[in-house]
């Protein structure tokens, strides 16, 4: 591939839009522009996210990052040399609105199209800023998604162990519903649990005693639950506002530092046996990265506890942690070689199947 090819990302799997177009050069990437919009203010009132209210605002917002894109990259849109979208997996209807976009703009200007896996794409965007070399332990944490990766390299992605029902974001999320804190909840919890004694109350961590990389959070969840409903009082000692300690919410905020705790370690115990099986199963050297990505790799607690056990442990960026076009773009560039000049043939699968290079010819 020749130096300075231009790589516009498109992701829509869930509620964020956003766009990004990336220039490859001898030097790495280059973000040339990065745009988003969130609907956390609109899918507030539902208490999640809604498939057909989310593409509708998707089909809204691509206009105005489209224009923004090419406007302020200076570039036009035929100068694109590879088009990424996100195909896999995700929402239906959110989906199908990035890839019509991205159909639509490749066919118009006979550009080459690359479909993109959201999951891989999280954490190989610490290649944005990072350095780092393959293998590597990757570690995915989202509100959909909580996965340990051996990446053996760009193309193979081994799974070592994922939860067995909620992600760990949901955890958050659901929690955060049950405190009383509105959707989403994952930075507020975050926020407030900084003023609170982690070791306050003690949680359930699921799958303890299961010597593998399995993840589960639904049995914690329930565990909040039944503590609210045993200390209905405690919801009355929500502060006011989160940006300063009140002394009357000493306990709610130790709630939510323990809650949080819960998770964190649930991460540490498990990394300790996706290490032993990467080493057991796909022979992984004495020392290799660890990578976390994902939403909830912005977490402070998580990337403190992580950094305090792996001082390697390397996190992505967090404007590159949750959705957005950037780490699309990034994706495209390292599979540039598996562009289809057919994007008419362009699937998508929201279950989560990878569409084979194959699936195009």
């Amino acid at each position: 591939m020749k130096n300075s090819k231009l790589f516009l990302g498109i992701e829509t799997s869930c509620d964020d839009t956003s766009m990004a177009i990336l220039r490859e050069s001898s030097h790495g990437p280059e973000i040339l522009y990065h745009g988003k919009f969130g609907q956390e203010e609109i899918l507030k009132k539902w208490g999640g996210v809604v498939p057909e209210i989310a593409a509708r605002n998707h089909l809204a917002k691509i206009p105005t990052l489209l224009d923004d894109a090419f406007t302020s990259a200076k570039i036009s849109p035929k100068q694109i040399d590879y088009i990424a979208v996100t195909t896999v997996p995700g929402l239906l209807g959110p989906l199908l609105t990035g890839v019509n976009t991205a159909k639509t703009l490749a066919l118009f200007h006979k550009t080459p199209i690359v479909a993109v896996n959201h999951l891989y794409a999280h954490l190989e965007a610490i290649h944005l800023t990072e350095k780092v070399t393959y293998p590597y332990l990757g570690l995915l944490i989202s509100g959909g998604h909580s996965i340990f990766f051996w990446v053996e390299n760009a193309h193979s992605f081994n799974v070592l162990g994922s939860t067995i029902d909620d992600a760990c974001g949901e955890a958050f999320d659901k929690g955060g519903k049950l405190l009383e804190l509105g959707y989403p909840a994952g930075h507020l919890i975050d926020k407030l649990a900084q003023m609170g004694n982690a070791d306050r109350y003690e949680f359930p961590i699921g799958l303890k005693s299961s010597a593998d990389a399995r993840l589960s959070f639904s049995g914690l969840k329930t565990a909040l639950r039944n503590f609210i409903e045993a200390q209905p009082e405690i919801l009355t000692k929500k502060p006011a506002q989160f940006e300063t300690a009140e002394e009357n919410s000493q306990d709610f905020y130790d709630l939510c530092a323990s809650y949080q705790n819960a998770i964190s370690k649930a991460l540490l115990l498990k990394m300790r046996y996706a290490i032993k099986i990467a080493k057991e199963k796909f022979q992984a050297p004495n020392k290799f990265p660890i990578v976390l990505g994902g939403g909830v790799a912005c977490n402070s607690k998580i990337r403190e506890s992580f950094k305090n056990k792996y001082a390697d442990a390397l996190f992505v960026k967090p404007e590159f942690c949750t959705d957005n076009g950037a780490m699309i773009a990034n994706y495209g560039r390292l599979h540039a070689q598996d562009a289809t000049p057919f994007p008419q043939c362009l699937q998508i699968d929201a279950r989560g199947r990878f569409i084979d290079k194959k699936d195009y010819q």
